[in-house]
């Protein structure tokens, strides 16, 4: 795989274990070829910013695209979709169809898919306005 990213100054990006941050004052493009694992920094969600049902969605399956044992997490993801069902059945297709990426091994589309619930969750609770104001 090659992946071609430009980042902004002080952007960063995750590959595989690494955190790569752009300690230029210009935009700065990198060219990655290899088969790890690939996250920008602006969709890094932190654990303790994991505080709704579709953010601690997006977390599990995050922790799933980032570990080298991904079996581990499996119940996981299991139970913190079952959360995600209570709390918002009207996404229930959506949760699943993010756990059947994750049980496919796709898991930067179950990623996608779970971060699109994300903001998904946040215009329909202003989670994103109270954020904003904070």
């Amino acid at each position: 795989m090659t992946l071609k990213i430009s980042l902004a100054p002080a952007e960063s990006v995750v590959i595989g274990k690494a955190k790569v941050e752009n300690g230029g004052d210009h935009r700065c493009t990198l060219i990655i070829t290899g088969d790890e694992v690939v996250l920008r920094g602006r969709r890094i969600l932190r654990e303790r910013d994991a505080v709704t049902p579709m953010t601690r969605l997006y977390f599990v399956v995050q922790c799933i695209y980032l570990a080298d044992d991904k079996a581990n997490l499996n119940d996981l993801c299991l139970r913190v979709c079952q959360e995600a069902f209570t709390a918002w059945p009207s996404m229930t297709a959506e949760v699943v169809a993010v756990a059947e990426l994750v049980g496919d091994g796709r898991y930067y589309e179950a990623l996608t898919k779970a971060y699109e619930l994300v903001e998904r969750e946040r215009k329909l609770t202003g989670y994103a306005d109270k954020e904003s104001d904070g």
